[in-house]
């Protein structure tokens, strides 16, 4: 039996708000963003120096274009170097000099992975990008005239990679993570190069 017309319509009619609630039901929501926690280095100790001022000059210059991405980050190293300096340095004011941190290097970069060819390819999890995070430092002492009486360096680098079914948060805990590793090789590094190559200006 062939149904009226408007009664065909309205059945279709009452039928969308289940068709929409069924859709809305298999609509999962994507995680939230990682809150990671900002990397600092109070864990460390101050250093102490023998000067009456400090300053932190930043030379490195993002490019702002790939494979650079540094720019993009919550953490920068940039800024995490920023906080060394802010976190272990100190003053005993006992003589006039200053302490210049000078940030050489503070870049991130991701680059993509090819993936495996053909067939084989199809049942392969590849690593399709990898990020490497580098940090490099020079703490200077400097007397009144601005002569430079002696200086630490440390440097460092770290990498890793991410396969093709990675998240966003896995992505997001990679960079944080290896941005917070190479922070503490060049911590560490800079810690023993301050304490044996300017033993008369810090303890």
């Amino acid at each position: 039996m062939q149904l009226p017309v408007k009664f065909a319509r309205r059945a279709v009619l009452a039928g969308l708000p289940l068709l929409a609630l069924s859709l809305a039901a298999c609509t999962t929501p994507p995680p939230p963003r990682l809150n990671l926690p900002e990397i600092g280095f109070a864990q460390g100790g101050p250093l102490t120096f023998a000067a009456g001022s400090a300053e932190t000059v930043n030379e490195f210059r993002s490019s702002f274009a790939p494979p650079y991405i540094e720019h993009l980050l919550p953490q920068p190293p940039a800024r995490v170097a920023e906080r060394w300096a802010r976190d272990r340095i100190r003053l005993d004011n006992s003589q006039n000099n200053s302490v210049r941190v000078v940030i050489k290097d503070a870049s991130v970069i991701e680059q993509d992975i090819a993936k495996t060819p053909g067939l084989r390819g199809q049942f392969t999890n590849d690593q399709v990008s990898r990020f490497e995070a580098s940090l490099a430092m020079v703490v200077e002492v400097r007397d009144a005239r601005g002569f430079k009486l002696g200086e630490a360096q440390a440097s460092a680098k770290r990498s890793g990679t991410l396969d093709e079914k990675a998240t966003l948060n896995d992505r997001d805990l990679l960079i944080y993570n290896l941005i917070k590793d190479v922070s503490t090789d060049v911590d560490r590094e800079l810690e023993r190069n301050i304490r044996q190559y300017l033993p008369l200006y810090a303890r």
